[in-house]
């Protein structure tokens, strides 16, 4: 009855000759992607649009930006047609939202099984009780458009059997052809236009493009890419740390940084809290690690802050992606530390005017072995101490040493001047 009622709807807005607005979900369902077809949807009205038609082709993906769209969709007081080229995952509950469903030539629905998703590990289903919620979204979405509940909830439920469609441990998966005989979907269409003209859809269509920023905000937000930026700004900042100046790696710290809260900014799926929890979490790192002595409440409360806003930035993906991040930043420092005060690159990557261009010759540096002098700089580990009246660019051997105290050399290589904290007498 609703469903009828919704095709007569559509076919009054067609009479009408108002202009239908179209809206591609494609790829994989994120949170910048919920934020346009929130924001379409919006506009679809405002501009006294006809109808919205989604043409849905999608392997899958959040889950909660499905839940996003789905309420979006099922919230709009406009006529709304899903044309299936592909509905998997999220994105067969995005298709059961709308008032009727084309379903194109080769195309299926179903197969909505929530899976975990971890570094170390295959993807894995989720535990029954997250499998249930999602099952409740999946059955009052369908009640709420009068389809089949029990085909709904046996797309996220393997331990449901469908039988003759799905054997139990594994979710059902519907052929065009089966979705529409069993009335989980509308009608077959040979083409979108054929959708078009069969749910009523007769005015002029306008496609509603993906905006740049929610283009970028995609792949600056991805589940590969936003880790990594995250992690490369966070080895930026360490390596800046322990080098003098502000050089190349705190440029592109900061860059990187950036970039990784801007695909939130851009897309409207996060605001600024993110950003002031990460900086105050980071803040608290750098106390502890640098003026307060041994690991406490600054300490936790930086790492909680940091995972606080990494929750907030990723969801239901914090996890993963927190994960990537710490592996890559660890490893990215451990590489660093080892390496980086060796090479003559070394001091390419800070600024001129934190070191002193009048550093001694090579061939002059063998005078130091043993020489004490004084850090100028803190050392963590690279810094300047003074030697006499020189001031000579300077290695720990691999502790902190403030600025201030006395430090004695006890390697030169090459241009390479290892200094180890001299006790006071």
């Amino acid at each position: 009855m609703i469903r009828k009622l919704a095709a007569a709807l559509i076919l009054l807005y067609g009479w009408a000759g108002a202009s239908s607005y179209l809206v591609k979900i494609s790829g994989d369902i994120d949170r910048p992607l919920a934020a346009y077809v929130e924001s379409s949807l919006v506009r679809a009205g405002k501009e006294g649009a006809g109808g919205v038609v989604f043409l849905i082709d999608t392997p899958g993906g959040r889950v909660d930006a499905a839940i996003r769209i789905s309420d979006a969709i099922l919230n709009s007081p406009l006529p709304t047609l899903a044309v299936v080229q592909n509905a998997f995952s999220a994105g067969a509950l995005i298709s059961l939202s709308a008032e009727q469903i084309a379903m194109l030539p080769g195309s299926e629905i179903g197969a909505a099984m929530p899976i975990s998703i971890s570094p170390i590990k295959k993807p894995s289903p989720v535990d029954r009780k997250y499998i249930s919620a999602f099952k409740g979204k999946f059955r009052s979405v369908a009640e709420s458009r009068g389809r089949p509940v029990e085909l709904a909830e046996a797309m996220v439920d393997p331990e449901m059997v469908v039988k003759g469609l799905a054997a139990k441990g594994e979710p059902l998966t519907l052929s065009a052809a089966k979705a529409v005989e069993l009335h989980v979907a509308d009608f077959e269409a040979a083409s979108i236009r054929d959708a078009l003209a069969k749910a009523g859809f007769d005015g002029d269509v306008k496609e509603l493009p993906l905006p740049v920023s929610i283009k970028l905000a995609r792949v600056l937000t991805s589940i590969y890419v936003a880790p990594l930026l995250l992690a490369l700004g966070l080895l930026g900042v360490f390596v800046e740390i322990i080098t003098p100046g502000f050089g190349v790696p705190g440029a592109l710290g900061a860059l990187f940084l950036g970039l990784y809260f801007a695909g939130g900014l851009l897309s409207g799926a996060s605001g600024l809290l993110p950003i002031v929890l990460f900086l105050a979490g980071l803040g608290l790192l750098l106390a502890e690690a640098f003026v307060i002595p041994g690991f406490g409440v600054a300490g936790i409360g930086g790492i909680l802050a940091l995972g606080v806003s990494i929750y907030l930035t990723f969801g239901d993906q914090a996890m993963l992606a927190g994960s990537i991040a710490v592996i890559v930043t660890a490893l990215g420092l451990i590489t660093a530390l080892r390496y980086l005060p060796r090479t003559r690159a070394a001091s390419a990557l800070v600024l001129g005017g934190a070191i002193n261009a009048q550093a001694p010759p090579n061939e002059r540096l063998q005078v130091l072995n043993g020489a004490i002098g004084t850090a100028m700089t803190d050392l963590r580990p690279a810094g300047i101490a003074r030697f006499g009246e020189k001031k000579v660019d300077v290695v720990s051997d691999g502790d902190y040493i403030p600025r201030g105290s006395r430090v004695r050399v006890i390697e030169v290589e090459g241009v390479r001047v290892v200094v180890r904290r001299e006790e006071e007498e």
